[in-house]
């Protein structure tokens, strides 16, 4: 810890089968990311709660395709898209995708 700021790296797994919908798989996200009681579970309030993360942080997204409803496979690929966009502007976090 330099000056009261973590430097390690905080590494986070989300198992993507764990999410039967939207309103589960944001649950899931602000409960891994420890995410404010205000975060609006959506793309936008997740772009924003990643956009402020200030420690490193690694996310793992770990996927296996079949096991995701097939009406929640759209609403995934653009959870991970909006993380990968979030990756790229924030230093802070990192985005990694596992294919199960």
């Amino acid at each position: 810890m330099k000056h009261g700021i973590p430097t390690e790296t905080r590494e986070v797994r989300i198992i993507g089968a764990r999410c039967a919908n939207q309103e589960t798989l944001h649950d899931y996200v602000a409960r891994k990311l420890n995410f404010p009681d205000y975060y609006g579970k959506n793309l936008s309030a997740l772009a924003d709660c990643l956009s402020e993360i200030c420690v490193p942080t690694k996310i793992t997204i770990a996927i296996n395709e079949y096991d995701i409803d097939p009406g929640m496979q759209a609403y995934v690929i653009r959870f991970v898209q909006t993380c990968a966009r979030e990756a790229l502007v924030n230093e802070n976090l990192s985005l990694s995708i596992e294919h199960l």
